[in-house]
């Protein structure tokens, strides 16, 4: 099978399973309180993983730099950045407008790699690409922008935070991640998370109880199986071989995913802005990706240059 057709069905179904993450975490909350749950899902999410190693026959970090790697990783994504979206969720962000600000990822994964990846460096069509697609995501999200008041200002902060968390995470693993198995080095990095996590919650004072069902269990169990152990072992794997960055677009794709399913699912209004505000956003990312587009820039900024180079003389005045 070829191999980019591969690549681009992984990215498609991390686009549709996060997508349906934010709304699955809502309802989660619903059933436990939010660091409880996020605690809950990486346990479980971790368990699978190690378990899976056996079969897989992954190898383990094998020093101390992999396993420091490990370590930063489980604080900075799977506690920093989903603790902060689930406080954020719980305290009033509503999954859309979560989606909308966790959309910010691209922008600041750009701006992280250019600063610790030679390969990745932060150009004007990068710029542009990630700009417009932001710029859809706005139009689509129309609706509950007009709504986040100044009450919700610290949570929505929190979500910004916390893509800024998976925007270093994202970078740090792709610089000295290359070797690292994705089953064995997210059943670690989860665990700490999921430690981590439970003492966040011990600190809070949340209530430590069965969470109900189907709520609570059945979104922990959504969470750890679908949204942890498939994708994050499927975007380490894509990783490898792609840009920071460009992986990172999944933040734009996966609002659109939202709103498709609320239509289908959930009797959710989707309208002709909507799909204006879809092909903007994929618009967005096309201009950050091609390479057409990239040589048109050049071509221009080569055009551009030799003009100033080479200025035309104007005509003498009479005397």
């Amino acid at each position: 099978m070829n191999p980019r057709l591969v690549r681009g069905a992984a990215f498609a179904m991390l686009c549709v399973i996060w997508g349906s993450t934010w709304l699955a975490i809502r309802i989660g909350l619903q059933g436990a309180p939010p660091f409880l749950a996020a605690s809950l899902r990486f346990f479980v999410a971790s368990a699978t993983l190690a378990v899976l190693a056996l079969p897989f026959r992954s190898k383990w970090p094998a020093n101390r730099t992999e396993w420091k790697l490990v370590v930063f990783v489980g604080l900075v994504l799977f506690t920093a950045d989903y603790g902060l979206i689930y406080w954020g969720e719980n305290n009033g962000v509503e999954s859309g407008l979560s989606a909308i600000l966790f959309a910010t990822l691209p922008l600041l994964t750009a701006v992280v790699a250019n600063a610790l990846l030679p390969g990745e460096r932060l150009t004007v069509q990068k710029l542009a690409g990630i700009g417009l697609g932001f710029g859809g995501i706005l139009l689509i999200f129309r609706g509950q922008i007009a709504t986040a008041g100044a009450d919700k200002a610290f949570p929505m902060i929190a979500i910004v935070l916390s893509a800024t968390c998976a925007a270093v995470a994202t970078v740090a693993l792709k610089r000295w991640g290359a070797e690292a198995d994705p089953v064995t080095f997210n059943a670690g990095a989860m665990a700490v998370g999921a430690a981590s996590l439970a003492a966040l919650s011990v600190t809070a004072r949340e209530t430590w109880r069965v969470p109900s069902w189907p709520e609570g269990i059945g979104a922990i169990l959504f969470l750890a199986l679908a949204g942890s152990v498939v994708t994050f072992v499927t975007w380490q794997w894509l990783l490898k071989t792609a840009e920071a960055t460009s992986l990172s677009f999944v933040a734009l794709i996966t609002p659109i995913t939202a709103i498709l399913l609320g239509a289908t699912v959930g009797n959710e209004t989707f309208d002709a802005v909507d799909l204006i505000g879809s092909a903007i956003v994929l618009g967005g990312i096309y201009v950050s990706i091609s390479r057409r587009v990239a040589l048109v820039g050049r071509a221009v900024s080569a055009r551009s240059a030799a003009a100033s180079a080479n200025p035309i003389d104007p005509p003498d005045r009479p005397s």
